[in-house]
């Protein structure tokens, strides 16, 4: 495969990752319905706390196997993901 051919496998992931994303943020959508409803905060600090571990340990997981990306790097998307997704939880 040449340059293009990766490129195109790229923006490939990239609107599956986009779907993804766009799910996963109407869930949480949900879930600020209900906080507000029981008057609880948007931020949880412990449940992101969480889920910054439960990938990390995912993504070293997954390094094991041949993944590229360290645990640390995951837990910094991850990070961006959830500090945009509060921002639909309100």
């Amino acid at each position: 495969m040449d340059i293009n051919d990766w490129r195109i496998r790229i923006d490939e992931l990239n609107q599956q990752l986009i779907d993804l994303l766009n799910k996963r943020a109407s869930f949480a959508v949900e879930i600020g319905k209900l906080k507000k409803q029981m008057g609880l905060p948007v931020l949880d600090a412990s449940r992101e706390e969480a889920v910054l571990e439960r990938v990390g340990a995912l993504a070293e997981s997954a390094q094991k196997s041949g993944g590229c990306l360290s645990p640390e790097s995951v837990k910094n998307i991850f990070r961006a993901v959830m500090e945009e997704t509060r921002k639909v939880e309100k």
